[in-house]
């Protein structure tokens, strides 16, 4: 297995209550652009001070730019750090009721799936841009939301996710139980819910090897063998941030339809096209968005333990 430690990410062992009670008085007096610009100076003590914030980008920065020297690698690590702190206040500002323009590239397939369909389906998101503030947005087609996420062990990071305290119906499973919050998931997806799951965090011993920026990576197959198994769609979704901080891009893969049939070792073969897919989408994604991938862990290394 990974160390937790990594995969805990950043917010496990960052915010307090002074620092995020701070940023609430600037988002609700100086509004969400005021207070993410503020995140560059918040950002620049752990990026100079904090080794194992540094450390935890790496591994995905020396994948993303291979020829960066290490200056350019601290100044892309201060950058990506910059970018998660605004994502964490951006989930925080929809929480509070803030309105942000939205913007959707390929959602018509997502649409006809909807409405041709009453049996839910799994949107495959990542960690990645402003993604916890993108959940309440996808309500809008008209469907219950239940999302599966590790638990924050971090209590003040965690109210600022926009699923917290929303008042709207999206449920939180998270996976730390028995069965990794399969069995609601499954119970979702017969009820009709959009179930919004990770692709891009690895906690699986038996992994699928991908190919991604340029060497084999570790992915998980869960989700694929859970379409397969309710014989429901799979989406792949992103959430970019433009430019300003009040614009949300949502883009959407070409849906996926896992089959599996086969058991034990085969059954992560059979899978592994699927999952190529997504690999494929989360690299593009990248290049484009660089500084807003959030990988904190070393999926290409080997997994220790």
């Amino acid at each position: 297995m990974n160390d937790n430690r990594s995969m805990q990410g950043l917010s496990a062992t960052r915010g307090n209550y002074f620092g995020i009670g701070f940023f609430r008085l600037l988002l609700k007096f100086g509004g969400i652009n005021r207070a993410c610009e503020f995140v560059w100076f918040i950002a620049l003590f752990y990026a100079l001070f904090d080794h194992r914030a540094r450390r935890s980008t790496m591994p995905y920065l020396r994948h993303r730019f291979p020829k960066a020297g290490l200056f350019r690698l601290w100044c892309c690590a201060y950058r990506l750090m910059v970018s998660q702190g605004q994502s964490l206040l951006e989930a925080a500002a929809v929480n509070n009721g803030a309105e942000f323009s939205i913007i959707s590239e390929n959602n018509s397939e997502l649409r006809d799936l909807i409405l041709k369909s009453r049996r839910g389906i799994i949107l495959l998101i990542s960690h990645f841009g402003p993604w916890q503030a993108s959940m309440s947005t996808v309500l809008d087609y008209g469907r219950n939301v239940t999302i599966l996420v590790q638990r924050d062990q971090n209590v003040n990071v965690d109210k600022m996710m926009a699923v917290k305290n929303s008042g709207l119906t999206i449920n939180t499973v998270f996976t730390d139980d028995l069965t990794g919050g399969i069995l609601d998931a499954m119970s979702a997806i017969e009820r009709g819910d959009i179930v919004c799951i990770m692709g891009d965090r690895c906690r699986e011993k038996d992994a699928v090897l991908i190919d991604f920026l340029g060497e084999p990576a570790r992915f998980p197959f869960a989700a694929f063998y859970l379409a397969a198994k309710c014989a429901c769609p799979i989406v792949p979704m992103f959430v970019f941030r433009e430019k300003r901080n009040d614009t949300l891009l949502f883009h959407f893969g070409k849906a996926l339809y896992p089959e599996c049939r086969a058991q034990g070792h085969h059954r992560r073969e059979s899978l592994r096209p699927y999952v190529a897919a997504y690999a494929a989408e989360l690299e593009e994604a990248s290049l484009r968005f660089p500084f807003q991938c959030y990988i904190f862990e070393d999926v290409w290394g080997k997994p220790s333990g």
